[in-house]
């Protein structure tokens, strides 16, 4: 039987208990803000879930197994599922945090993006912690037991990860060239977005929706295809032009504006470079070739 969602708000503590499940993908189970006195010591015996706790100011320590990680304001630091573990609060300087505690069958994979782990379990945040700060409070603002709340909420804790994993992401990338994803799926994405938008993007376009930097965009397209984006894109549009220039009776101009060439004479001389024809005698070879296996199927 589930535990009942509880709300508590006294000095130094607030805090919403045993939310209800929203989506197997994703859900939020708790969420606080302490200010701890001097010393305050919390057990997890075995979590369930992953607890990501937020450093508003002072110090603190984490504790697992015989490693301590000590922590101080803008530092983040994550409680991974199923480890026992211990944290307390500085004497002298003790500690407020906020938490999230969630779970669900993408919550390792999101926290993995941020650079958490069990084996990493503590990052300095890119940005203050404070920035957080009102998306918990919405959290905690909301709640009431209604639908309408608990679809927020989840929302809310989604917004809170997707601006940690921007954000820490970001410095992964410029330190050490690294992306998210696989060089398949960044191609994959790119072919798709050249295929839906091929008229008139350029290669800076591609690369920015897709999210990476051009040169990285220029690297896996030579290593997955052995061409340059900009060289694909071209050959994309021409492939285009040549069918159309043997398929339909459009004009060479509507052909050249169709696939992002303005002036006309630019087309005629970048695809005459690709074909070893202009476009009018590469429409009228591919004509007479037609012709000419028509001719020859009725003479069978």
């Amino acid at each position: 039987m589930d535990k009942q969602t509880t709300y508590n708000n006294v000095a130094g503590f607030r805090c919403l208990r045993n939310i209800q499940r929203q989506t197997n993908d994703l859900y939020l189970v708790h969420c606080g803000i302490q200010k701890c006195p001097p010393g305050y010591t919390y057990d997890h015996k075995i979590p369930n879930e992953y607890h990501l706790h937020f450093v508003l100011q002072g110090t603190g320590a984490l504790i697992i197994g015989d490693k301590k990680y000590d922590l101080k304001t803008d530092d983040i630091f994550l409680i991974p599922k199923g480890i026992p573990i211990r944290y307390h609060a500085n004497y002298e300087n003790p500690w407020q945090y906020m938490w999230i505690t969630f779970d669900g069958e993408m919550a390792k994979a999101y926290l993995s993006y941020a650079g958490l782990s069990e084996e990493t379990p503590t990052i300095h945040s890119q940005i203050p912690s404070q920035v957080y700060l009102p998306l918990i409070q919405k959290i905690l603002d909301l709640n009431q037991l209604t639908f309408f709340n608990e679809i927020r909420r989840v929302g809310y804790l989604y917004e809170i990860l997707s601006s940690l994993i921007e954000m820490q992401s970001s410095l992964k990338t410029s330190r050490k060239k690294q992306y998210d994803y696989s060089i398949d799926t960044y191609v994959d994405y790119a072919l798709q977005y050249i295929k839906l938008h091929y008229e008139h993007i350029t290669v800076q376009d591609i690369a920015d929706y897709i999210g990476i930097n051009r040169s990285y965009l220029t690297s896996i397209f030579k290593k997955q295809l052995q061409v340059s984006p900009k060289e694909y894109l071209m050959r994309f549009k021409l492939n285009i032009a040549a069918k159309q220039l043997t398929d339909t009776t459009m004009s060479i101009q509507e052909i050249a504006t169709g696939i992002g060439y303005d002036n006309p004479l630019t087309f005629s001389k970048i695809f005459k470079q690709e074909y070893g024809n202009s476009p009018r005698h590469y429409r009228e070879e591919k004509r007479d070739e037609n012709h000419s296996m028509h001719v020859d199927r009725h003479t069978e």
